[in-house]
């Protein structure tokens, strides 16, 4: 006889089935739990800390609602969606800055809660295994930062990564316009959501055909359209282009190869575990049927591949857990005997606690340093080089980020934040980071010669 919902399961084989059963809520509840109680430990302990990237979002937010015009009085490389959302938040807050940051950090935790959640459904459609589903979402918890950073502020990746499991749930049931349109929304978010939206993409060709291709396409080009039109009104074409798309190539980091291999050990420290059992599952889907899964592979390959082009912290893997994430639930639907699944589940549980404290220990004070986490540092120090061959200063008196959150300053310098790709930016195309506005057209042809120039060899 079925035991009731209410009752506590009695034998592990109960555990078991209750898990398989209730899945989806096993999965929204507990994912909810793990971001709402790190996020109000992380809080409680630093009250209204503010990551200087998210001071950014959120008073750019502010600013705009008070007339200031996005990449011209505000410089930024993050595409425009993330704007939209402070933009709002900001009208929420009415102009108060610890409620902005509040609603921020509650948003922000609502983001990768909904994300782990749909990751599950996404997994259940390919398997049809609510246990596995539940060890899938369980899987992103691995990359400690998607839990324990909320608490700083809103990050548009935290988007992107719901936007890019959206967009794959919705093209795997064959729903290609919106599929097409929330893939776009990814890469509105960030740039690197973009090969979700190409995935999407082939899904809706190779499950739709011709019709299926060109409503994906018609999905991603009405958000681009939508997205980019306030732009083209207020004729900033040109800033949104230049920040947006030239920034980032420009400002792609130094590194080793090998190098970037161990930051991506010393990022997530044991959860590198992972990678061959997710590996293992992008193949045995792939052999079982390339037709149903060779998007898993294939977008965990290009993700993989982003180790190289853009990664600065540990919240730059989040599209990669993704797929690494789905691979680890094909593993567990393809293992039959309850003893395999369950401890492959084992497995996951002691990576999401080992690795929490590996990415925890350097904050906190008298902890025990995690076995190999100074080996690996060290090592990272010798194949490591310079982000950046040379950088500019930081002009002389500017205000931190902290300042101009808090006390709602409005610089008479476009450029406020100062990163480093910024920075370099303006280097490499003879700018300056004393201006008033920003999005010049940063080349001596006119844009229109200039893309002549560079598609034609």
């Amino acid at each position: 006889m079925r035991a009731h919902a209410g009752q506590i399961p009695k034998s592990k084989s109960e555990l078991y089935e209750r898990i398989d059963t209730h899945w989806f809520w096993v999965l929204l509840v507990g994912s909810g739990l793990v971001v709402a109680v790190a996020t109000l430990v992380q809080f409680a302990r630093s009250p209204f800390y503010v990551h200087k990237d998210s001071a950014l979002f959120q008073h750019a937010g502010w600013s705009i609602l008070n007339g200031a015009d996005l990449y011209v009085d505000i410089w930024d490389l993050k595409p425009p969606l993330i704007y939209f959302v402070t933009t709002l938040l900001a009208a929420l807050s009415f102009g108060n800055m610890a409620v902005l940051h509040v609603l921020s950090v509650i948003v922000a935790a609502g983001a990768v809660t909904a994300g782990v959640t749909l990751l599950g459904v996404l997994t259940h459609r390919l398997t049809g295994d609510g246990f596995a589903s539940v060890v899938a979402g369980a899987t992103m918890f691995v990359l400690a930062s998607i839990y324990s950073f909320p608490y700083a502020g809103i990050r548009p990746k935290y988007f992107a990564f719901l936007c890019a499991v959206g967009a794959l749930l919705l093209a795997v049931d064959e729903r290609p316009f919106l599929a097409g349109a929330v893939g776009a929304m990814s890469a509105g978010f960030w740039q690197l959501g973009a090969p979700v939206a190409l995935l999407a993409v082939g899904i809706g060709l190779q499950r739709g055909g011709r019709e299926g291709l060109l409503r994906t396409i018609g999905g991603g080009v009405t958000v681009t359209i939508l997205t980019v039109a306030p732009f083209v009104v207020q004729g900033h074409t040109i800033p949104l282009f230049v920040e947006v798309v030239l920034a980032p190539v420009y400002g792609v980091e130094g590194y080793t190869a090998v190098g970037r291999l161990l930051r991506f050990v010393l990022e997530i420290g044991y959860g590198v575990l992972i990678v061959p059992v997710a590996v293992y599952g992008w193949t045995l889907a792939v052999a079982d049927d390339y037709r149903e899964y060779w998007w898993v592979a294939a977008g965990g390959g290009l993700y993989l591949f982003q180790l190289f082009l853009e990664f600065q912290g540990a919240i730059e893997l989040v599209l990669v857990f993704v797929f690494l994430s789905l691979g680890v639930g094909l593993v567990v639907a393809d293992r039959s005997a309850p003893s395999q699944r369950s401890l492959l589940a084992g497995f996951i549980i002691l990576l999401v606690v080992t690795s929490g404290a590996w990415h925890m220990a350097p904050g906190v004070s008298n902890a025990p340093e995690p076995p190999l986490q100074d080996a690996v540092e060290a090592e990272y120090e010798q194949w490591d080089v310079p982000a950046y061959d040379s950088l500019p200063d930081d002009p002389e008196g500017w205000p931190s980020m902290d300042t101009i959150y808090w006390e709602k300053l409005q610089p008479e310098q476009c450029h406020y934040r100062l990163g480093h790709k910024q920075k370099y930016f303006e280097q490499q195309t003879g700018g300056t980071l004393e201006k008033s506005t920003c999005g010049q057209w940063p080349f001596e042809q006119p844009p229109v010669q200039w893309f002549g120039d560079a598609l034609t060899p």
